[in-house]
Parts: C-alpha cells; sequence; structure tokens
C-alpha cells in the first residue's frame, strides 16, 4: 500500500457526512455529537469560541475528515497541522513508517503535514465550509462558535518563502482561492440537500478564516531567529502569534529527575538538546521584548506549552534514531514550564497548552487560566475522538476567565502535584495477550473477547479499536445486513500508514495491513501487497479482487473463485449503502 493519502473532494466529503448522520446518526464513526451552550462562550483573538478545546497540530488537523470529526465531537479550537516549506513526497521520505506508538505515553517521529502546502490550505479551507455548514444543520452551535489557528515552521527564511507566504494570507483570506469558489459553489447548487441551511447561511461562510498562528521551531533554533520570525509574524503578517516552547527550558537536571522519579528511567536522552535548545535566560526577556511588540501593534502575543520532547529510540519503538514523547509523561514537563513562566511574568503571560492534556486534567488547566487547550495522544488512544467529547463537557463546566490571566499559585501548585501523581507515572501494567495469528478479513473478535477496557464501545459486539484510534478515519465500521458483527473495511485513500491502529489491535499484525482493503482504483491496488479490491463499475457491480497473490475481475454479487460468500456480502454492501466510500 501507499503511505500517500489522497485528497477526498468536497461533494464525496459532503455526500459522506449527510448519508452517514442520516442513516446513523454519527459522522466519520464518531457516535455522539457535541452541543454547545451558547451561555459558555468566551473570546480571544477577537473572536468568539465556544469552548476553548480541540486538537493540536499533528495527526487530527491535517484532512478535512479530522476537523469534522473532532468538531462533531466537541472541538471548537483548531491548531491546523504545521506546514513548512518541506512538503509532499520529499517530506514523506524524510518520516519512516510507522510513525506513531501510544499504547502508554505516546512516541512519533512526525512533524509538519505530508501534503503538499496548496493541498493542506485546501483540505482547511474544505473543513472550514464544512463545520459552517453542520453547526447549523445538525444544531451543534453558531457557525461563528470555533476558531482555525494556523501552525507553521521552522526558519524565517521558510516562513517568507512564496510557498508559505501564498498559505498565510489564502488563510487570512480565502475568499479568491479556487477551493472556497469551488465548495461554495457546491454548497449552493446542492442547497436542497438540507434541511436547516439556507442560500443565506451559504452566503454568510466568512472567507477571513485565521487570524492567529503558532509558529513551531525546530530543537535548536537560535533566540534571534526565533524572535525575528514572531517580529515578522505580528509586524508583517500582522497577525495574533504564539510561539511554541520545548521543555527544555527546565535544564537536564530537572527532566531527567522527573522521568525517573516518575518510572520512565528507561528514556534515553542526553544534554545535548538542552544546551542547543533556547535556554530559559535568554527566554524571559525575549518574550518580555515580543509582548511589547504585540502590545504596539495591538495584537497578542504568547506561548504555546509544550512542543513534544526528543528522545532517543533504543528499544525499536518506531523505525529511525531519534523520535518525540506526548501524553502522560510530558504533561508533567509541560505544565512545569507553564509554572516558571508564569511566576516570571507574575501571570501575565498569555498561555495555550497541549502538553499531556487529556480529559482527567483538563478542568485544572483551565482552571489556571491556560487555555486554548489542544490534545493528540489522548485521542489516539481506544475511544478516539470520542475522548474530544468528554473533555468538552469538562471544559464547559468550568468557569472560565479572561484570555491571558494566568493563576500563579494554581498552576504552581498544579505542576509540584504532576511531578508525584500517579496519573503521570508509567504504567506498570502489561497489555492483554495479543492473539497470535493476524487480523481475519471477516468477523474480528467480539467485544467480549477484547482485554483492553473499552468504556466507550457501543460497536455491535466487535471491537472495533482501530476504527476508533485512526486520525483519519481510515478503518470504516460496516453493517452488512446478513452478518451478525460489524464488519471493517480499511480504506487504502485515507491511510497514510502511521501505524496508531497496530497498537491496539488485538491480534497480531496490523489493521492497516491486514483488513480487506478497498482502494480507489486499479492503479492504487497495484501499489499494495494488502487483500481487497477496487469498484470497476458500481452499477454492474464489477470489482477486482486480491486474495494472497490471486487477482481477479468478478462481479460482486457472484461469488465465485477467490471471492467467497461473505466477501461478496461486505463488498455489495459498500456498493449499494456506503458508496460515499467510493472515489
Amino acid at each position: 500500500m501507499s503511505d500517500i493519502m489522497k485528497s477526498i473532494p468536497f461533494g464525496q466529503l459532503m455526500e459522506w457526512i449527510l448519508e452517514e448522520h442520516k442513516k446513523t446518526g454519527q459522522i466519520f464513526g464518531v457516535q455522539k455529537a457535541y452541543v454547545a451552550d451558547p451561555s459558555k462562550t468566551v473570546e480571544i483573538f477577537g473572536r468568539k469560541l465556544e469552548n476553548p478545546v480541540g486538537p493540536a497540530a499533528g495527526p487530527h488537523t491535517q484532512l478535512a475528515q479530522n476537523l469534522v470529526a473532532a468538531y462533531y465531537a466537541g472541538a471548537r479550537f483548531f491548531e491546523l497541522k504545521t506546514v513548512q516549506k518541506m512538503d509532499g513526497p520529499e517530506l514523506s521520505a524524510c518520516i519512516p513508517k510507522p510513525c506513531i506508538v501510544a499504547e502508554d505515553e505516546a512516541y512519533n517521529c512526525e512533524w509538519s503535514t505530508e501534503l503538499y502546502v496548496p493541498q493542506a490550505m485546501e483540505e482547511y479551507i474544505k473543513g472550514w465550509m464544512i463545520l459552517h455548514v453542520i453547526a447549523k444543520e445538525f444544531g451543534l452551535g453558531s457557525p461563528d462558535g470555533f476558531q482555525f489557528n494556523m501552525s507553521c515552521g521552522y526558519n524565517l527564511e521558510g516562513i517568507q518563502d512564496k510557498k508559505i507566504d501564498d498559505f498565510i494570507e489564502g488563510m487570512k483570506d480565502a475568499g479568491d482561492t479556487a477551493i472556497f469558489k469551488e465548495c461554495k459553489e457546491w454548497l449552493l447548487k446542492h442547497v436542497d440537500l438540507f434541511e436547516h441551511v439556507t442560500r443565506e447561511d451559504i452566503e454568510a461562510i466568512p472567507s477571513e478564516i485565521c487570524n492567529s498562528i503558532t509558529l513551531s521551531t525546530m530543537h535548536g533554533c537560535p533566540p534571534q531567529e526565533i524572535e525575528n520570525i514572531v517580529t515578522y509574524l505580528l509586524k508583517e503578517k500582522h497577525i495574533h502569534t504564539y510561539v511554541k516552547c520545548n521543555p527544555t527550558l527546565l535544564g537536564y537536571e530537572f527532566v531527567r529527575k522527573a522521568m525517573d522519579d516518575l518510572g520512565y528511567d528507561y528514556m534515553a536522552f542526553t544534554d545535548f538538546h538542552f544546551k542547543d535548545d533556547l535556554q530559559y535566560e535568554d527566554a524571559v526577556p525575549m518574550l518580555k521584548r515580543l509582548m511589547d511588540v504585540a502590545a504596539q501593534e495591538g495584537l497578542s502575543f504568547g506561548v504555546k506549552l509544550t512542543n513534544t520532547f526528543p528522545v532517543d529510540i533504543k528499544r525499536q519503538e518506531l523505525p529511525g534514531e531519534e523520535m518525540y514523547m506526548s501524553g502522560k509523561a510530558l504533561f508533567p514537563l509541560s505544565i512545569s514550564v507553564a509554572a516558571r513562566l508564569a511566576e516570571s511574568f507574575d501571570g501575565k503571560l498569555p498561555m495555550s497548552f497541549s502538553g499531556g492534556a487529556d480529559q482527567k486534567n483538563i478542568d485544572q488547566i483551565v482552571d489556571c487560566g491556560i487555555w486554548p487547550v489542544t490534545v493528540a495522544t489522548v485521542l489516539l488512544k481506544p475511544g478516539g475522538y470520542k475522548w474530544m467529547t468528554r473533555i468538552a463537557e469538562k471544559t464547559a463546566a468550568c468557569q472560565i476567565g479572561k484570555s491571558g490571566e494566568v493563576h500563579v499559585e494554581r498552576v504552581t501548585k498544579l505542576a509540584a502535584d504532576a511531578l508525584e501523581n500517579a496519573n503521570y507515572q508509567k504504567n506498570s501494567k502489561k497489555a492483554g495477550k495479543r492473539k497470535e495469528e493476524k487480523s481475519p478479513l471477516l468477523d474480528c473478535l467480539s467485544k467480549e473477547d477484547v482485554s483492553e477496557r473499552k468504556e466507550f464501545t457501543v460497536h455491535k459486539r466487535v471491537c472495533g479499536n482501530c476504527a476508533d484510534v485512526c486520525p483519519n478515519r481510515a478503518n470504516v465500521l460496516i453493517e452488512v445486513p446478513e452478518m451478525e458483527l460489524l464488519q471493517i473495511i480499511h480504506v487504502d485513500y485515507m491511510c497514510n500508514e502511521c501505524g496508531n491502529c497496530r497498537s491496539f489491535c488485538q491480534y497480531a499484525g496490523a489493521p492497516y495491513k491486514d483488513k480487506f482493503t478497498l482502494f480507489a482504483n486499479e492503479e492504487d491496488m497495484k501499489d499494495s501487497i494488502n487483500n481487497g479490491f477496487t469498484v470497476l463499475d458500481a452499477k454492474n457491480k464489477e470489482i477486482k479482487i486480491r486474495i494472497g497473490e490471486k487477482e481477479e475481475v468478478v462481479r460482486a454479487d457472484q461469488p465465485s473463485g477467490i471471492l467467497n460468500k461473505g466477501l461478496a456480502q461486505l463488498i455489495c454492501t459498500v456498493i449499494d449503502q456506503y458508496a460515499y466510500l467510493l472515489m
């Protein structure tokens, strides 16, 4: 299979969303919709925000369907996947696959978008248009109750490159872009598909998508370079800017002791990045100067806490030599950075947060006056985007103060507690024993056979872990009328081989390689060795199927040869009832 994702056309996305919601009440497999409470709306960057939580720049904000799934589950603040000068296949070649493992604390070896930058912008604009429509159509909240936040890197030269400059300007105002016009035209042409969305609603969708940006810098970026980039974004691009800081601000000794005390003594890292990265004594005066620049420009400036933490690969967790740690092991470090900066700035430095935030600590973070808060690792766990609903609901119960007012005593106490709290210690429990065989093409484990605790499972007697944990929604549950269990189709064109599903599969192997796969076309099928099929003629149910080394062109409704009765029923169901999956 190929690790290059394909962009789903806007019309297909809309048809998928409307059809799936009509049949099941779900969108991209997210079963429970979050409906925002308008009385909880806050304001940041001069815009409304129904809930200051959402997905972080990463695997959950790369494609339009990621954004839609997250919004439906409760996200309202979206830190879009980082863009940089290097993109497309050139970047993909630098990212070994699989690139994510999240069984306990999480690790990854990915960084910015794997799409071409113009493609990334198209995905974000498609997502923007869809969210405005479904907010009204499904009664989820106000169409102006969410925000998109750009993320860019990694040096001034790259950010000033025409490719990135076009991206920034296009996201500031997409009105003249071809994709914005295409989406709007499709919506107007198909307005009769909606019950609650009118032509006036579509015409009112604003083209001004982003007025804020998060700067992501590589480890080792010199202080002057960081300051120059932020100054450029504030003065030249005139956009609200937050800069992402690294856990290395804490110093090697602090971090080494913290990891050892919490049970991560096996985590390998030297003092290299601590010496090479921005030093705390340089960071404080730099941040003060940038606060002054922002004030002069009438803009907001703050910090995003924190970046992931680089560690050495010693136990073959992922391919390569270095990976980036996130999740529960990162939280004590990120909140400790927040505590130090809060004290140094007497709570006057605006902060947003990401490092290790989850459903257990979201209320504590927000109660400190730190928001928006974005998450990633928790969404990679069984339950997937459904954790976003828990996080949104818990945040909605908080009394959220004015942006930029951090409570020093509260964050100091939270940081001290995190260094001893069992929630952030290494999990000593062994994962449930996996079956020795690979996942079957049909009839995965029933829910009762799954060893892992499943708080959220409402799947019909089937495990469904691989569907839950896929950021891209590439593992789709299919209800076949003739079968007791839900079946799982792997959709090749939505997958980038991140490998997260393999961590939580109860079988040996990996679902993205082993599950019966739907290919967009014959060319994609040729690029893969997966068992699967592509539809040649949907009307006549003509397909090309591969099982092992054998391939045949057959009719899906006439089982024969390598097409057995069960697979025939599954394929016919996809063609007849899940046609929106077909490219």
